[in-house]
C-alpha cells in the first residue's frame, strides 16, 4: 500500500511539473484563448473603443475611435475620444489636425502633438469638447485621449 501511495505521488508530481511548464509556455495562447471562449471584452475606457475612421497621410496612419461614454449600467455625461497616430513611412515632428468626431461637417476641435514626446494642446470649437485627458507613447506613435461631455 505503502509503495501504491509513492507511486501516485511521484505520477502526480511529474504530471503536474508539465501542466505548470505548458502552463507557462503557453501563457499567452491560454489565457486569449479562454478570454474568448467565455465572450468577456475589455471595455472601450481600457481601449478607447472600436476604429471608426482612418485617414491615411501616406507618412502616417490618423484612427478615430467612436467617442466613449459607456459605463457600467448606463452612460456617463463625461466620456472621451481617443486618437491615434501610427508612423508608417517617415514621421513628421509636428502633427497638427482638424478633427469632426460629430460627424455634421463642422470641426469640433483642432490638436496640435509633438511627435517625439507625444505632447498634445487641443483648441476646442465645440462646447462639448473640454480638453486633453492624457496623452500615450505607443509601440508605432502616440495617441491622445480628448475629453468630452454629454
Amino acid at each position: 500500500m505503502g509503495r501504491l501511495k509513492s507511486i501516485l505521488g511521484y505520477t502526480t508530481a511529474i504530471l503536474a511539473f508539465f501542466v505548470v511548464l505548458a502552463t507557462f509556455m503557453g501563457n499567452n495562447y491560454f489565457s486569449s484563448k479562454l478570454v474568448s471562449t467565455t465572450g468577456i471584452k475589455v471595455s472601450p475606457r481600457f481601449t478607447g473603443g472600436e476604429v471608426v475612421k482612418t485617414v491615411d497621410h501616406n507618412t502616417y496612419k490618423t484612427l478615430i475611435h467612436r467617442p466613449v461614454f459607456d459605463g457600467l449600467m448606463w452612460e456617463r455625461k463625461d466620456g472621451f475620444i481617443q486618437i491615434n497616430w501610427e508612423r508608417q513611412n517617415g514621421w513628421p515632428q509636428i502633427i497638427e489636425e482638424k478633427t469632426d468626431y460629430t460627424g455634421d461637417n463642422i470641426d469640433d476641435f483642432f490638436i496640435r502633438i509633438e511627435t517625439k514626446t507625444c505632447k498634445a494642446t487641443l483648441t476646442s470649437y465645440n462646447l462639448s469638447v473640454v480638453g486633453v485627458e492624457k496623452t500615450y507613447v505607443l509601440k508605432s506613435g502616440c495617441a491622445v485621449r480628448v475629453l468630452l461631455k454629454k
